[in-house]
């Protein structure tokens, strides 16, 4: 099954913030994931993660989250594009450089607004 991960990151422990990292499993696991951690932590806001060929998968999952499964639930808030850094074990001191992305998904505030009332 996909693995849930809690943030590493200080600014997400802090807030704890829920990240899903996507990597090469099939899209379906990230989703059930992301749909189990809904469901079992009813979270405000969800970040998935993915470096370099995951990018796309990542994107796949939050849109299947959007528009099949969590529909008029969840909401993209936030897109984050960077690249990471990585030192080459086969050659040290040489680095390489992946792309990584983090989607940030939020409740839309009507479901908010019905779980405060």
């Amino acid at each position: 099954m996909a693995e849930v991960v809690e943030s590493k990151e200080d600014e997400n422990k802090k807030s704890g913030l829920q990240t899903i990292y996507v990597g090469t499993k099939p899209l379906i696991r990230y989703v059930m994931a992301a749909i189990a951690l809904y469901l079992n932590e009813r979270p405000n806001k969800l970040k998935i993660a993915a470096r370099g060929r995951a990018i796309s998968r990542a994107v796949d999952v939050a849109e299947v989250l959007r528009t099949l499964y969590l529909k008029g639930i969840l909401d993209v808030e936030d897109v984050k594009i960077h690249t990471d850094r990585i030192e080459d074990k086969k050659s040290p001191g040489k680095t390489d450089r992946v792309s990584s992305m983090e989607i940030l998904l939020r409740k839309k505030e009507e479901v908010l607004q019905r779980k405060q009332s």
